[in-house]
């Protein structure tokens, strides 16, 4: 598991089927339990009022989440350049946080980020490359940015108890003022280009079993996606992609299932110190996949409670509700994890 926090005991999990309706005990951590789980969360920024609040506190955001480093695989959208050095690019907000606080990454467990997003690229090149530098120096593996478009196009490819699932991440269409896209010889994102997704996804689904593909994209604080992102995702999956995982709303939106294939179009906030909102609900995407079947896995929606930058897990009836509100979300959809 991941690279710092590591725990040596035995956790047994419960997990609702939400295709028949049953539960599946397993033990998430027993390399020969049949199957790997992994957890995915929202957009994280430790910048701005994440750090007036923590400080160099590394171990502050995690202390109530620490199962979160049970899973195989973590993974966040990190939106902010861990540098100091740099200029800001021409735009209304800027964020950059402490190189240190790659530590707090450590401390929670994260095995992965995507950096395909609107933030990675506000301190130009210095700041990105300094994130890259920061990341790999600390074992946490990165995809949808670098110094180039092949790059910021390469997968990240794990291998967990004998089955293999590759990361791919994209951000940005056209001309998009935030998208700073990576080019032969420039540094930037991954575009969220189908010509470049296709090329990505086929080639890369002949040397996985699992093929995951990150996209922050959408309106802000809007519940549901917009029909031509629907029609997008469903192209996407058409091309070999197996789970599709989305951010930038900064709200949940619904979780989608189309041709047994599952789409998460917003996983909302998980750690954003980018405004001074201190307390908000949202949730972590956990998916458990069977070994011995790797196309047949399953989804489920953890709800959480952040408190001054502390994500938590929120049982009850307000755990319930964040639940019910994902399940609103997703009744647009012809199909949805929670579909019985």
């Amino acid at each position: 598991m991941s690279n710092i926090l590591i725990f040596v005991f035995l956790i047994s999990t419960i997990f609702l089927d939400p295709q028949l309706g049953i539960s599946k005990n397993y033990d998430s951590n027993d390399p020969d339990s049949g199957y790997v789980t992994i957890y995915f969360a929202g957009d994280v920024t430790f910048a701005n009022h994440f750090e007036k609040h923590v400080s160099k506190n590394f171990s502050y955001p995690f202390k109530r989440l620490k199962w979160f480093a049970d899973a195989d695989i973590t993974m966040v959208n990190l939106e902010n350049p861990l540098t100091t050095r740099g200029a800001p690019v021409p735009k209304q907000f800027n964020f950059r946080a402490l190189p240190e606080y790659v530590n707090v990454l450590q401390d929670g467990g994260i095995d992965i980020v995507t950096l395909a997003n609107n933030h990675i690229y506000d301190y130009s090149d210095e700041g990105l490359f300094d994130t890259i530098a920061f990341l790999d120096s600390s074992g946490i593996k990165h995809v949808g940015a670098g110094k180039n478009i092949t790059e910021a196009r390469e997968p990240v490819i794990f291998n967990v108890k004998g089955i293999t699932i590759g990361f791919l991440g994209y951000y940005g269409m056209g001309r998009h003022s935030d998208s700073h896209p990576a080019g032969k010889e420039k540094a930037g994102t991954a575009l969220r280009s189908l010509k470049y997704i296709k090329e990505d996804v086929q080639i890369l689904k002949d040397s996985v079993d699992l093929v995951v593909v990150n996209f922050h994209w959408g309106e802000e604080k809007e519940n549901y996606p917009g029909k031509s992102q629907i029609q997008f995702a469903h192209k996407v999956i058409d091309y070999g992609a197996d789970l599709i995982i989305g951010h930038h709303p900064h709200v949940l939106q619904g979780v989608e299932r189309y041709k047994d294939r599952i789409i998460a179009y917003s996983l909302g906030n998980f750690i954003f110190g980018g405004n001074s909102r201190k307390s908000y609900k949202s949730a972590i995407f956990k998916v458990t996949v069977n070994v011995n079947n790797v196309k047949d896995y399953q989804a489920e929606i953890i709800p959480i409670q952040v408190d001054y930058w502390q994500p938590f897990r929120l049982e009850g009836e307000a755990g319930n509700k964040v639940i019910q509100d994902v399940k609103k979300y997703s009744s647009i959809f012809k199909e949805n994890i929670f579909s019985k």
